[in-house]
């Protein structure tokens, strides 16, 4: 029987019209760095950016997107930080930057901030509750408030819901769940 191997989310890419401004945005509102840099085997010009020293790249950004392309491919770029006072942070910082339409949503699980790039392309930026609820949970969020509010209107939110339960439950049922499926490999 073969075991299944975990798979890691590690990077994504975007093909752009503006490259340059698109480097920008990601360089100076997001605060990534230029990791790497060259050109493709198609000639297009190619940006590795990572804010993660261990990382080499997070997002690549490649210049020749397709012209009249009238849909955006990417569904949204998701970074995640390490506690609600960040997330809190980098919103008061995008604000600041002049990004505009940043939504607070409280996922029950998670409570993200959305904005759009210069493109077009979804951003979350989010930090993990500690709780669980099941998906999807799209409720208002209001980083105005205090931790202990955001945080007692999440519980008694997931609380109301099916299936609630705490962050550490849901790992470990979800621990449970990778390993029979590696198992029946």
């Amino acid at each position: 029987m073969n075991t299944l191997p975990k798979l890691h989310f590690t990077h994504a890419g975007i093909h752009c019209t503006d490259l340059d401004m698109m480097v920008d945005f990601y360089c100076n509102k997001l605060g990534l760095v230029i990791s790497d840099q060259g050109i493709a085997s198609t000639g297009h010009r190619l940006y590795f950016l990572t804010q993660d020293p261990e990382i080499h790249h997070q997002v690549v950004l490649f210049d020749g997107k397709p012209e009249g392309m009238t849909f955006n491919p990417v569904n949204q770029l998701s970074f995640l930080v390490e506690n609600l006072n960040d997330l809190r942070n980098f919103y008061r910082f995008a604000t600041e930057c002049g990004i505009p339409n940043i939504g607070q949503v409280d996922h029950g699980n998670a409570w993200s901030i959305y904005f759009k790039d210069p493109e077009g392309n979804p951003i979350e930026v989010y930090v993990d509750t500690p709780f669980y609820t099941s998906q999807p949970c799209r409720e208002p969020l209001d980083l105005s408030t205090s931790n202990e509010a955001i945080l007692a209107t999440t519980e008694a939110m997931c609380r109301r819901r099916p299936g609630f339960q705490t962050r550490a439950e849901w790992i470990e049922s979800t621990k449970q769940l990778i390993a029979e499926k590696r198992v029946r490999l």
